[in-house]
């Protein structure tokens, strides 16, 4: 069976293990946003000693009938227990791989990254980058080497712990030196492009719940998807000390790269 699309509905959302309040309260706040088509996940755990002790990817599809899943564990404790990152997925996964992202003073990151099978087959990446500037700026150099490793169109979301003007979301986008508007292409030739700058409307403060101040939580796309609706952050979502981030692409032709 061929998994065609037009547009996608996107969310990315630091739950912080359901510590905040529960992991059925983050389905609930899920849910009431409307589950989208893919949704990546950071600080969520399978047996891990913190938080409710099961594996929350598998509980988060069944509460939200999402029936597709992958899970990359970064960090494992005494018990076998695992920390990282996870997609959900509407449609069937062609493949699925690990990398272990560049690592010197904070703990061990890593990527996700999936093929859909879709028509055209989609490349989704999920991470959740370092507190570390230096080790941030390396691992987002690792997470485009992987997007420029794919054909087709790529959607990279997550955590990256940076403002939208940093080297780190420079790197991830592909911003070549004097920017896109100096007319300039970014090396290979893959641009991405945040889906909030692009579309956003509201706030875009996606931390702290507590507090608001900081924009840390992206969707970038590219080769052929590009956002479009409006992307938002969930301020009405209280569920994590993150705000869930909600955007949407859709496909468009892709340029020669």
């Amino acid at each position: 069976m061929t998994h065609r699309f037009e547009t996608l509905e996107l969310m990315t959302y630091n739950i912080r293990l359901g510590i905040e309040t529960s992991l059925k309260s983050v389905a609930d706040a899920i849910l009431s946003l409307g589950v989208p088509d893919l949704l990546a996940l950071q600080e969520i755990g399978v047996d891990w000693r913190m938080g409710e002790r099961l594996d929350q990817p598998a509980a988060l599809c069944m509460a939200l009938a999402l029936p597709f899943h992958a899970f990359a564990g970064a960090l494992t404790d005494d018990e076998g227990g695992r920390f990282g990152v996870a997609l959900l997925s509407r449609f069937p996964l062609r493949s699925v791989d690990v990398a272990l992202l560049p690592r010197e003073r904070d703990e061990q990151r890593v990527a996700l990254r999936i093929c859909l099978d879709t028509e055209p087959a989609v490349w989704v990446i999920n991470t959740h980058l370092s507190v570390h500037e230096p080790e941030r700026i390396r691992q987002a150099a690792a997470v485009r080497r992987l997007a420029l490793a794919t054909t087709g169109p790529v959607i990279v979301m997550g955590d990256f712990n940076d403002a939208s003007d940093s080297e780190v979301l420079n790197v991830l986008r592909g911003d070549p030196p004097g920017g896109l508007l100096a007319g300039k292409m970014p090396p290979n030739g893959l641009v991405l492009t945040d889906a909030f700058d692009a579309t956003g409307l509201g706030p875009p403060e996606t931390f702290s719940v507590a507090r608001p101040h900081r924009r840390i939580d992206y969707v970038l796309s590219g080769r052929g998807l590009l956002p479009t609706g409006a992307a938002r952050v969930a301020r009405e979502v209280t569920a994590s000390d993150h705000f869930p981030l909600c955007a949407r692409v859709h496909r468009v032709a892709a340029p020669v790269s």
